[in-house]
């Protein structure tokens, strides 16, 4: 009995670290663990500056194959849909006031890869930053930053 919790043990611990997201590099079989276990994960955050009902994020994708090649993932507020598991390059595309303030590419290899894409815009004076990274085996990292006054001119 000792020896059959010391392996249901073992696999617990070895199932723990095999989760850890920093394994999920590359073409192997964590990588398909973890698009198992965690699929995509979108992450939004914004400081209390910016009207989070201006926001809209667009995912786009350029394989010819794919099911979809533009669909909205976060609009008004709220999370509409997940980012799509597709093979080729893709990118989030993001809107402010209507207009693109930034957008995070990637070229994904395989169809079954787990990402987890965290956009971040903050404003500070007259500035808007977006800060995008996309982490797994694809993985990304964006900084730009627009002036408000642009934001506004292109809505006239």
């Amino acid at each position: 009995m000792i020896s059959f919790k010391n392996i249901l043990t073992s696999v617990f611990v070895i199932g723990i670290f095999a989760l850890h997201p920093s394994l999920n590099k590359g073409e192997n079989p964590i990588t398909y663990l973890h698009y198992f276990v965690y699929g995509n994960d979108f992450n939004l955050s914004y400081n209390n500056s910016i009207d989070k009902d201006k926001i809209l994020v667009k995912w786009a994708c350029e394989n010819a194959n794919a099911n979809c090649k533009e669909l909205v993932i976060y609009q008004n507020g709220k999370k509409i849909n997940d980012i799509p598991f597709e093979q080729g390059n893709q990118a989030l595309i993001v809107y402010y006031n209507n207009r693109i303030i930034g957008d995070l590419k990637q070229i994904k290899t395989n169809k079954t890869q787990s990402h987890q894409y965290n956009i971040n815009l903050e404003t500070k004076d007259e500035l808007i930053t977006f800060n995008g990274k996309i982490i797994g085996p694809a993985a990304n990292e964006v900084s730009e930053t627009t002036s408000f006054i642009d934001l506004v001119l292109a809505k006239q």
